[in-house]
């Protein structure tokens, strides 16, 4: 395959090019097609060996060149938000869990799905708690055998 004429970008626009990139990914892949224009490498699996990539990661790049472009190679992925949430969801399920309180996640979901009207799966839900760092909160275990009276009398003379 003849890449210095199927790649558009002249050489110099390429080599200044991977020098204004801010993220090593697009720099590695200005420095793949660079390599390929130039002829240094004259195969995808060797370029994509000498800027520390697999065969097939090699191909997906080409592909995408050949396809689209180099906007296309250069696109930085569409930034994914903190989940369904918004910031003033988020803040109502944490009023509503110091308020209400919730004793499973079936709970919280149902709440999610009531109030809101999002849909969560239960590993969705046990996620989301992750991430917001909402813990059940438990009370200690207490003996069964406590005298009430007894409890009541100590706390009024350790108070003194």
């Amino acid at each position: 395959m003849n890449y210095a004429n199927l790649i558009i970008e002249d050489l110099a626009t390429l080599k200044q090019l991977e020098k204004q990139q801010k993220l090593v990914r697009n720099e590695k892949r200005v420095r793949f097609l660079s390599l390929l224009k130039s002829g240094e490498m004259n195969t995808q699996k060797d370029a994509g060996k000498a800027v520390g990539w697999q065969l097939r990661q090699s191909q997906k790049i080409w592909q995408k060149y050949h396809k689209k472009g180099l906007d296309a190679v250069l696109e930085t992925g569409r930034r994914r938000g903190f989940g369904k949430l918004t910031s003033t969801q988020i803040s109502g399920l944490n009023r509503y869990l110091r308020e209400m309180g919730a004793r499973s996640l079936t709970e919280i979901r149902d709440y999610l799905k009531d109030s809101y009207g999002i849909q969560y799966t239960i590993g969705g839900v046990s996620d989301l708690c992750l991430r917001l760092k909402i813990k059940l909160k438990t009370a200690r275990p207490s003996n069964y055998k406590k005298d009430a009276g007894a409890v009541a009398a100590y706390k009024k003379t350790s108070d003194e």
